[in-house]
């Protein structure tokens, strides 16, 4: 099955996009009916590797974990974190943005963060303005002559310098642009009135219990994208509560009878393995049962020891 371009999924309207970071995230945003996946950064860093984000993710390992998510495990679009292009270095980041193109990047989404700069910095540091738009200009030539779109997020803390950055990233030719510090619905139809065309809305928050801002809202104001994080935590959640239950239990009966609330259930009632679910489980095993099986060719095909 062909992955859609994330434009011609835009096209069905608004997309509200979860953070996902493996191929079990990436497959239960597509399961889940999310239309396109953000391969996020900093949770790649945290899950894969280990370590804190401080925003020095390389691009072969953003590379390694997008090729084979694009190649075996989904069939949605996948936008990649690029974040700073890898480098602050503007003669090498050409090479490094097209490889994630080529490696299936549905679009690359370039902040203004300097090299080194993650999600547990003690610090945000920024590039100047002009040097995030010269990077959003390198971005633009290695998507050149592909599907893969440019998305720009401004992360100055400063409502107009973040405005200011962002028009610029337009120019440079960004199709989505996009500001962190902005949460609330006064600050969406700000940016909307100081940026026509395209935007893109860094995450949906939470403040006092209750949504800053809401998807339907933002779309009324042009946000087509909408970045939405919950995978991560999700994941670290599902583990503590099945391990809590299965060592408190000496057991493992909670975990192997779990429905996920009734989505493993099959018509009769019957509880499916949840392998199943996995886009490579009808890739691969229609493989290996048609290749395993060596008897049609006779004799000569086994060798006597």
């Amino acid at each position: 099955m062909k992955i859609p371009s994330l434009q011609e999924v835009l096209k069905e309207g608004q997309i509200v996009v979860p953070d996902v970071f493996d191929g079990i995230s990436t497959r239960a945003a597509e399961v889940l009916g999310c239309r396109a996946g953000r391969l996020s950064a900093s949770a790649l860093t945290h899950t894969v590797h280990g370590t804190p984000d401080e925003g020095t993710l390389s691009t072969t390992e953003m590379v390694w974990s997008l090729y084979r998510m694009v190649e075996d495990n989904c069939n949605i679009p996948l936008i990649a974190e690029v974040r700073s292009g890898f480098s602050d270095n503007l003669r090498i980041m050409p090479y490094d943005l097209e490889r994630v193109v080529k490696a299936g990047a549905a679009a690359l989404l370039l902040d203004d963060r300097a090299f080194g700069c993650g999600s547990d910095s003690e610090e945000v540091v920024l590039v100047s303005p002009e040097v995030f738009a010269r990077k959003v200009e390198i971005a633009v030539e290695a998507a050149s002559n592909t599907d893969c779109m440019v998305l720009a997020r401004s992360y100055s803390q400063d409502p107009d310098d973040a405005i200011a950055r962002c028009k610029l990233a337009r120019q440079a030719g960004a199709e989505f642009v996009g500001a962190a510090c902005m949460h609330i619905e006064s600050d969406a139809v700000r940016f909307a009135q100081e940026i026509p065309g395209e935007k893109l809305w860094s995450d949906l928050t939470v403040a006092n219990d209750e949504p800053e801002v809401t998807a339907d809202k933002l779309k009324e104001l042009g946000y087509n994208l909408v970045f939405i994080t919950f995978m991560e935590k999700a994941a670290w959640f599902g583990d503590m509560d099945f391990g809590v239950k299965n060592f408190a239990n000496g057991n493992t009966v909670y975990a192997d009878l779990h429905d996920f609330d009734g989505y493993l259930r099959a018509a009769d009632g019957s509880l499916t393995d949840y392998h199943v679910i996995f886009s490579y489980w009808k890739k691969w095993m229609p493989l290996e049962k048609r290749f395993e099986d060596l008897s049609e060719l006779g004799a000569d095909a086994y060798q006597e020891v």
